[in-house]
């Protein structure tokens, strides 16, 4: 009775011990292949973040040079407007005076109005590269 409960007090955490290290033993196939799922799951993971930030680098890298290029277009296209809108005052001066016709001031007014036309270009394009720059490093915003 009480020797029994003793014995079997003694023996209880020897069983739970015992099932403890013989159940791994008997699942050894399972346990491992769910290791190794798991590490195949975290590496696949690994290189889709290493991906994902190769091509944010490529993102950032292609609207920065976006950037300097339509800078150096800017910065050469407004010597070109400048002589532009310095021959259509001429053109016009000259018309005004009577020592030129109609047609040439419509012609260096069409230039004037083209090389404006591009400049505008070139600013929106500047400004969707910024954009595209600003969204490469992470930035965004909220429609509302």
């Amino acid at each position: 009775t009480e020797a029994t409960r003793a014995e079997d007090w003694l023996r209880a955490p020897f069983s739970s011990l015992a099932a403890g290290l013989v159940g791994p033993i008997f699942n050894n196939g399972r346990l491992a292949a769910e290791r190794d799922r798991a590490t195949a799951r975290q590496e696949e993971l690994l290189e889709t973040y290493r991906g994902a930030i190769i091509n944010s680098f490529a993102d950032v890298e292609k609207a920065l040079n976006s950037i300097q290029g339509l800078d150096q277009q800017r910065y050469w296209h407004e010597e070109e407007l400048k002589q532009a809108q310095t021959a259509f005052n001429i053109a016009q001066s000259r018309y005004e005076e009577g020592a030129e016709d109609l047609l040439t001031v419509l012609e260096t007014q069409r230039t004037l109005y083209q090389a404006q036309d591009v400049s505008v270009q070139l600013r929106l394009a500047r400004l969707q590269a910024s954009i595209a720059l600003y969204k490469a490093l992470g930035g965004g915003w909220q429609v509302r």
